[in-house]
């Protein structure tokens, strides 16, 4: 199979090179297109009023002076040299857990290559100071591996995993998850005033809703020491794939 890698944390992030990594051991064409500098939090920007400039470093890696989804767009129609079977973005140092997908880069690269009718996975760790790059790169094999068994029409879909930060011994499992959602972030906070001009510190993401749905909802399946699956559509329906994906991760 040959997977097209990106992130949204630069071309030097460590999961990028976990991810790669782990991917060639299971004899996987591996090709990164990654972005030259940290673009967390770009959402599915694309920079369309400049030019820009790709450095080739190998027939498969190339480093994009843009944004995530730049990188997927561009690499899957000018970069590679062969046909692409899936795209997988992260592994992201930090949660893409309910309204988190809407800033998130990672989740946009992701999403660019479900824009392109190419299957896509975005895999992020729910910590910031990661400790177990490792698990994440055994369930995005897994889940490589098995793609063929999924249904097809979940193919069409943006899987969006989010792992907890413990060891694969540790992990209980795989649960197909419905979206989450946040209160309203933290206010900004007042820095440095100098004239007519103010300097902000953006506030943290807000907590969780508690709120009852009636299939589990992503940040829940990790809280419970589970993967969290989260299948999308282009509009971002987040349940029309969930009984499909989850008995796909019964398989694993």
């Amino acid at each position: 199979m040959h997977i097209l890698v990106s992130n949204d944390d630069g071309y030097e992030a460590p999961g990028i090179a976990v991810l790669a990594d782990a991917l060639r051991n299971q004899y996987h064409k591996v090709t990164i297109v990654a972005p030259r500098e940290n673009k967390s939090g770009c959402g599915m920007g694309l920079s369309l009023r400049r030019e820009v400039a790709v450095q080739r470093q190998s027939d498969e890696f190339f480093i994009v002076d843009g944004t995530p989804a730049d990188c997927v767009y561009i690499g899957l129609n000018n970069l590679v040299s062969e046909p692409v079977d899936l795209v997988v973005s992260g592994i992201n140092n930090g949660p893409n857990l309910a309204d988190d997908i809407l800033y998130s880069g990672t989740f946009a690269a992701a999403m660019e290559a479900r824009r392109m009718t190419m299957p896509s996975i975005a895999l992020s760790i729910t910590e910031r100071n990661v400790q177990h790059y490792e698990t994440a790169a055994h369930i995005a094999v897994q889940m490589s591996n098995a793609l063929p068994l999924l249904n097809y029409r979940s193919l069409l879909a943006v899987l969006n995993v989010n792992v907890p930060d413990i060891p694969v011994a540790d992990l209980r499992g795989f649960r197909a998850t419905v979206s989450g959602e946040r209160e309203a972030p933290l206010s900004p906070i007042l820095g440095a005033v100098s004239g007519d001009v103010s300097k902000y510190t953006l506030g943290l993401a807000g907590d969780f809703k508690r709120s009852k749905r009636n299939k589990m909802q992503d940040f829940e399946a990790v809280e419970q020491g589970f993967a969290s699956i989260t299948p999308f559509n282009s509009t971002l329906d987040d349940s029309a794939y969930v009984d499909d994906v989850q008995t796909w991760l019964d398989t694993l």
